[in-house]
């Protein structure tokens, strides 16, 4: 909304998005190795780490398509700033961010394989999920258990699609569309 700030943050960012997610993984494996975290709750930050750009662009495409007439018709109403969000910029980036979640959510899925089972040294620390299941499965090369693992993968993703994603993305296009 802001084409300075824009101008000066937007290729900060886009390096730091730049950089696969993955090699700040030994960081984060020795830091929970150091204090103890069990992986179950430090996969999240991990997948997180893969996933928050999809959010960021969108959004950011959203805000930047948002109609000048828009923001004028805001200024010349003298709307105030919570006004300004809960009327102008959220219902106008709501689809982008739709978008967003969607595409991060298919990254962290495949984020959970290689962020649920981490090793450093001579330790490795475990999640319970899927993505753990998968990994050492891969590990192992036990191709039916692989198979097995990914088609449970895919039939969440169908449902999640179907069930969530699909819903939000219709309420999108048909209440926050800007045309």
């Amino acid at each position: 909304m802001k084409p300075r700030l824009s101008r000066f943050a937007q290729p900060i960012v886009q390096v730091l998005a730049s950089f696969p997610a993955n090699m700040a993984f030994p960081l984060f494996t020795i830091l929970y190795l150091k204090i103890g975290v069990s992986m179950n709750i430090g996969a999240i930050p991990l997948m997180m780490l893969g996933t928050q750009w999809y959010i960021l662009f969108n959004v950011i495409a959203g805000a930047m398509a948002i109609p000048s007439d828009l923001k004028e018709a805001a200024a010349i109403l003298r709307l105030t700033r919570p006004q300004i969000w809960t009327k102008l910029i959220l219902p106008s980036i709501f689809p982008f961010l739709v978008t967003g979640c969607i595409t991060a959510s298919g990254g962290a899925w495949n984020a959970s394989i290689v962020s649920e089972l981490v090793s450093w040294k001579d330790d490795t620390l475990k999640a319970s999920g899927l993505g753990s299941f998968i990994a050492q499965a891969t590990t192992n090369g036990d191709w039916p258990q692989i198979i097995w693992g990914i088609i449970v993968m895919c039939l969440i993703v169908v449902l999640l699609n179907r069930l969530v994603w699909r819903k939000l993305y219709a309420i999108s296009e048909k209440k926050y569309h800007l045309e």
